[in-house]
């Protein structure tokens, strides 16, 4: 979802020489390219196929076809091989075949940016693709870009993590400064929510810089707004659950009964949901014990209350649960 939000900012990072011929007004997204994965006779997905036109007012299209891979895969070239001889067969056009590793594992041996098929010393196919790993990449050097793609995919790359919560206060202090609209930053700051978890010192370490350094006034705020904005979509999806169970309980016990009863539950699991969202976003880690006590409330007063305390909880020990 990110990379299809911000796919022209991902070529113009990582590859720059074709995004300088590709007129990005015209891209269209591909859904559902599938291929029959011979011989072992699966469908596959592919991730990412966007077809564009090149600049100069033509009418060549070509296709960029991505492919998103958490870890290491021998396979992994001849499959890219195989995806682009269906991708070319199905729609007969010039393809720029991508992958993107996120994985943070040493590699002792480089995976192949290539395929190749040999019968002796001849070679009868040369296969290549841009192979991109984040984690080869410097995260403070990323910091400098002016790509707001970047200062997400930043939190994947390479940096030190010793002080991993000024880190993370960086990649999102340039995420607060960047133009993009609410929905495309909030893209941004949940890639980084996820990739830059933070224990206790490093959450207090977090929450210091951001309150202390004036540069990073933008970020307390904005993480503020999204996770007001976290709080209505749970409480809006405990609600429809709600609606839909006490529509199933009123075909037993009186639809009207039912349905008050059922929206009364899906607002008290609504608020459970928020305080849960809540505590990870602040804490980091909420364990079972701890989430099975926040299930157990029924009390609509004693969420609220929670739901204001955490705002200044230090840690987790310091809320009434």
């Amino acid at each position: 979802t990110l990379i299809r939000a911000f796919f022209r900012e991902f070529i113009e990072l990582f590859l720059p020489e074709q995004a300088a011929t590709i007129d990005f007004r015209s891209i269209q997204f591909l859904d559902k390219e599938e291929f029959l994965d011979l011989p072992r006779g699966r469908k596959r997905a592919m991730d990412l196929v966007v077809q564009v036109r090149l600049k100069g007012g033509g009418r060549e299209l070509i296709l960029v076809h991505t492919e998103f891979q958490s870890q290491k895969e021998a396979e992994f070239p001849r499959r890219m091989c195989q995806y682009y001889c269906q991708l070319f067969l199905r729609h007969g056009k010039p393809i720029v075949p991508i992958a993107l590793f996120s994985d943070d594992r040493e590699w002792r041996r480089r995976l192949p940016d290539g395929f190749n098929v040999r019968v002796g010393t001849e070679t009868y196919l040369a296969f290549r693709y841009h192979l991109i790993r984040l984690r080869d990449f410097d995260a403070r050097a990323f910091l400098r870009q002016r790509n707001p793609l970047a200062f997400a995919l930043a939190a994947k790359m390479k940096y030190s993590k010793v002080d991993v919560g000024r880190m993370k206060a960086d990649f999102l202090r340039m995420i607060s400064g960047c133009r993009v609209n609410a929905a495309r930053r909030s893209l941004l700051v949940d890639f980084v929510e996820t990739y830059t978890p933070l224990d206790a010192q490093q959450e207090h370490r977090f929450e210091t810089i951001i309150k202390a350094d004036k540069k990073y006034a933008k970020v307390g705020k904005m993480i503020t707004v999204y996770e007001k904005r976290g709080m209505q979509k749970g409480m809006q999806k405990g609600m429809q659950q709600g609606m839909q169970q006490g529509m199933q309980q009123g075909r037993q016990q009186g639809m009207k009964e039912g349905m008050r009863e059922g929206m009364r539950e899906g607002m008290v699991q609504a608020k459970r949901d928020a305080l849960l969202m809540q505590m990870r976003r602040k804490f980091r880690f909420v364990d079972a014990v701890r989430e099975q006590q926040v299930q157990a409330i029924d009390s609509v007063k004693k969420l609220d209350a929670l739901l204001l305390a955490v705002i200044d909880a230090q840690n987790i020990d310091d809320l009434d649960i």
